[in-house]
Formats: C-alpha cells, structure tokens, sequence
C-alpha cells in the first residue's frame, strides 16, 4: 500500500514509530489550533525537528498527514476502550456477576466520552464528504474495531450471556453506534444531562443481555 492510499504509517522500526506520532500529535495540535488549513508540513518540520522528506516519505503528502491525523484521532481511543472492555467482559460468566459491575461499567461509560469527544468523532466523519481516501481509511479503521467488539459480543454469547437471537456482530455495531451517537444529545438545544444519557445508554446495553432467571425458561 502506498504513502497515498494507507491510513496511518505502520513502520517497523522504533525510531520510525516515534517518528510519526510525533509529526501526527503536532498535526493535530494544528488542525484543533485553526482547522487543517493550519496544518503545513514546513512547520510541523521545524517544530517537530523531523525532515521534510521524512514527513513526506511516512505520510506521502500534506493530505496524507490530515488523513492519517484524523484516522489516528477516529480510532485510538476506542480500541484501547475495546481492549479494557474485553479484559472486563473476559472475567463475567453471568448477567447477574456483570450487574453487581453497574458501577464500574457506568465509571467506564463516563471516563470513554471524557477522553473521546463525540463532536470531534463526529466531525472526523463530516469531513468524510467528497473524500474518497479519507471515507475508505475510515471504513477500514471501523471494520476493525467492529470486529475487535465482535469479539467481546461473541465470548458473552458463547457463555449464554446475550440473547440468543442477536448477532454478535450486529449488537457490536450497535453499541458502537450508540457510542457515535452521543453528538446527538451535544448539539440539542435543550441536551439531556451527562448522568441521564450514561443511564440511558446502560440501560441499552444491559438490554441485549438474558437475564439469569431467563436461561431456564
């Protein structure tokens, strides 16, 4: 895959690591300072310390350091969210065990949306209009995080823990979903509260679940 067409570098080396998370958080720190017309690559070179032919060698062009910023941003967060999810869900062998867990999951619920704004997501995506590279590498970054929860919905069901009539897959998109969707309660005139909308998702969530004293009916 060329510098053009791929999301974000993946080098295989360290330094080539360090390399593009450094020219990635400094674009970043430009697009939320004053849009992506902010973002150019003379600057990120000198405040980064990183060459110019590098930036251009990792990210192929300015375009390319947008899209890999946006896609880093998109992603990031919720794949660590996901990872923290499984090794959570891992340990629950009953709706009634994940119930005594309220607590932790609404903890969980609130810490996701401090650190991963749904505007910010939700405008990634808004940007997506007329993009073809950008719609295609976000595509890809969501496939895989669909499937990473595809996962975590299919160990719950392998343990008679989600309805049996739901796809794994489907009930992932569907948290997923609910997750971008909080934009929805951000931009209202007359929003719902930060508590009522965490209980609101939990109680969703807990609805794709049988509940203990249904397994034997």
């Amino acid at each position: 895959m060329s510098p053009r067409t791929r999301s974000i570098p993946q080098p295989k080396q360290a330094r080539a690591k360090d390399t593009v998370s450094l020219v990635i958080a400094e674009s970043n720190r430009a697009i939320e300072a004053g849009g992506e017309s902010s973002v150019r690559i003379q600057e990120i070179s000198a405040k980064t310390g990183v060459s110019i032919g590098s930036i251009y060698h990792h990210f192929g062009d300015r375009d390319g350091l947008i899209r890999a910023t946006y896609v880093h941003n998109f992603a990031a967060n919720i794949q660590e969210d996901i990872a923290r999810a499984k090794r959570f869900m891992t340990k629950m062998h009953s709706t009634q065990e994940m119930a005594e867990h309220y607590d932790e999951m609404l903890a969980f619920l609130v810490d996701h949306f401090k650190h991963v704004p749904a505007d910010k997501r939700a405008n990634i995506i808004g940007n997506t209009t007329g993009r073809p590279l950008l719609r295609a590498a976000l595509a890809e970054v969501q496939h895989g995080l669909t499937e990473q929860l595809t996962e975590v919905m299919q160990l719950l069901q392998d343990r008679k823990m989600l309805k049996p009539h739901l796809s794994p897959r489907a009930a992932a998109v569907l948290i997923l979903g609910m997750l971008h969707g909080r934009i929805v309660a951000e931009i209202d005139t007359s929003p719902v509260s930060e508590r009522d909308w965490n209980q609101a998702m939990m109680s969703a969530f807990g609805g794709l679940f049988v509940l203990d004293d249904q397994l034997n009916v």
